[in-house]
């Protein structure tokens, strides 16, 4: 989930000792010191308790520490004092997300949007919580409002993430395409976008983006499995062996690297270690079972 962006408004200009402790909290909550930053905020409030931007403040530190449902009251009762303001709502609505409470985060996050519509990472999270329960409908709403305010890699993927799971795969790459365009070093980004060519054919483009993402983020292992399917589909055997092997070492009981394997080995010529490797892709497809 996001959050909303930090947001500092202006402070009285006539609290000089409280605008001064406002103002060492900030530095220290820009610099991740979350305890002093809540303990100058604390203060603060103790002496000017109706400065709602101090409360939010608070309430953001509190969420950096996992103070979830201390921080949650803190965006009440800024609200209590600002009622309707966008970014207190947005951020009610991440830290009761955090809690589980994901009906209550959609009423938040919906009444953020209902004020004007401008708050992207309102937009954002439900399309999230969305997407997780399947809505599809809603969710590409969602992100698409989003997107519209703040084009971003996230976003993009997210709506990609969304076509992908509902096998649109052409739109799907249209958006991971554009979420790399927005961040070259986004590397999930090429990953997706060497899946959806994958789905859709085009196999030797397909590996150029699954190189570019291990390029990025050498931890995405699943890389040489996928590579291995486009070799064979490209009738490059003995590389795609290599590949599959390769994936193999970091996935000895993947049932699907077994039994591609045991189809590349096939097309080698190699029945014997063919006949291992589908019966070892069959072994895994019975543990998985539950047998």
């Amino acid at each position: 989930m996001k959050e909303q962006p930090e947001n500092h408004p202006n402070t009285s200009e006539n609290l000089r000792t409280t605008a001064e402790i406002f103002k060492e909290g900030h530095e220290a909550e820009i610099h991740g010191r979350f305890e002093e930053a809540r303990t100058a905020y604390e203060m603060g409030l103790n002496i000017s308790p109706l400065q709602h931007p101090w409360r939010y403040r608070l309430g953001c530190v509190l969420m950096k520490i996992d103070q979830n449902v201390e921080a949650e009251l803190c965006f009440l009762k800024a609200l209590e004092i600002a009622p309707g303001t966008e970014a207190y709502l947005t951020n009610l609505g991440v830290s009761l997300d955090r809690q589980g409470r994901r009906d209550d985060a959609v009423r938040a996050y919906r009444r953020a949007i209902h004020q004007g519509g401008l708050s992207p990472v309102a937009h954002h999270n439900l399309g999230t919580i969305y997407a997780e329960e399947g809505r599809i409908t809603e969710a590409t709403k969602a992100f698409e409002s989003a997107i519209a305010l703040e084009p971003d890699a996230e976003g993009f993927h997210n709506l990609g993430l969304v076509h992908f799971a509902s096998g649109d795969f052409v739109r799907a790459l249209n958006c991971f395409e554009r979420a790399v365009s927005h961040d070259s070093q986004f590397a999930i980004g090429y990953y997706y976008c060497g899946l959806c060519l994958l789905k859709t054919g085009v196999y030797d483009e397909a590996c150029h983006r699954f190189e570019q993402a291990l390029g990025l983020n050498r931890n995405l292992m699943r890389v040489s499995f996928h590579v291995g399917v486009c070799l064979h589909k490209m009738e490059e055997f003995s590389l795609a062996r290599e590949k599959l092997e390769l994936a193999l070492g970091f996935f000895p009981e993947d049932g699907r690297i077994h039994y591609q394997l045991a189809l590349t080995c096939d097309a080698l010529g190699l029945p014997q270690e063919a006949r291992l490797h589908y019966s070892q892709a069959r072994a895994a497809r019975k543990d998985h079972s539950g047998f």
